[in-house]
């Protein structure tokens, strides 16, 4: 069921045998959506399998450089964009504390882990079991890192919530529809 979910929100094709020829059926398009499927297609396996990095190539780095956001709730993109929330984070002590620390949060949102910088494979997996079982996925290209600096938001980790907000400080209450 989780899968089936998975399918329909972010539109990629998953390996369930029982879900093998079922057609895929459109629940919402605002005409304005970019999936997200372009990144979770990387999402790379658990931590304890081997291999699952080969092919990636390390130490892997964005214009994005850890810091502090100047101003939670600034506008990167526009919300009918954005099937779910997505947090950019670095292989970093403060993106691991950040995770760690708003952990359950970002699980209540379901939001979708993109890392942009890593040094090592072992410092990947790290994140990975930090994060888990939050899903992450490498973005080794430039449009993310492009569209958040000249949006105002140049550094990591934060979220940017499907409202298209990014934000460093996650209320502990859980996000309304327009945060």
């Amino acid at each position: 069921m989780r899968c089936r979910f998975a399918i329909l929100a972010l539109g990629f094709a998953c390996s369930v045998p029982a879900l093998a020829g079922v057609e895929l059926e459109m629940i919402h398009d605002s005409g304005k959506s970019v999936p997200l499927a372009p990144y979770v297609a990387q999402i790379v396996g658990g931590t304890d399998e081997a291999n699952v990095l080969d092919g990636l190539r390390f130490p892997f780095r964005s214009q994005l450089r850890g810091g502090v956001l100047k101003q939670d709730g600034v506008k990167v993109f526009n919300g009918q964009w954005l099937t779910q929330p997505m947090f950019v984070i670095g292989a970093d002590d403060a993106s691991l504390r950040w995770v760690a620390f708003n952990h359950k949060k970002l699980i209540q949102l379901n939001a979708v882990g993109i890392v942009v910088q890593a040094a090592t494979p072992a410092a990947f997996k790290l994140l990975q079991q930090v994060a888990s079982p939050l899903q992450l996925a490498p973005d080794t290209g430039a449009f993310l890192a492009d569209t958040l600096i000249a949006k105002g938001a140049p550094v990591f980790p934060v979220l940017v919530h499907s409202n298209g907000r990014a934000y460093q400080i996650l209320p502990q209450r859980t996000f309304g529809v327009a945060p």
